[in-house]
């Protein structure tokens, strides 16, 4: 959940929520790290259904990145490693490919 909703609910100022984090180690709110993740593991499995990839394989790494959303989420800090890096840059560019073709088609 992004920051000012969580924020609001706890029924605290923003800027408290902020350094209460900061005080218990959460340099950042990993809301945006998470939610890229979730839009990563659907991307994947639309793209494996598409292209006709080796279920098993897109399985793998569904559940890969499932396993890194939960570290995440355990722990905000950690970075993603480089194979989620790369797969995250492969797939916004398939992403922009197929809108720039609709955008041609057009």
């Amino acid at each position: 959940m992004p920051i000012k909703q969580a924020a609001q609910e706890l029924n605290v100022g923003l800027t408290l929520l902020k350094k209460r984090c900061r005080v218990l180690g959460i340099p950042r709110w990993p809301h945006r790290k998470v939610k890229s993740l979730e839009t990563l593991i659907k991307n994947v499995q639309e793209i494996g259904k598409e292209t006709g990839q080796d279920e098993d394989q897109t399985r793998n790494v569904v559940e890969k990145l499932q396993q890194t959303k939960k570290m995440i989420e355990q722990r905000p800090d950690a970075k993603l490693d480089d194979r989620t890096m790369m797969l995250r840059q492969a797939c916004f560019k398939e992403n922009y490919k197929r809108r720039r073709l609709l955008a041609i088609e057009r």
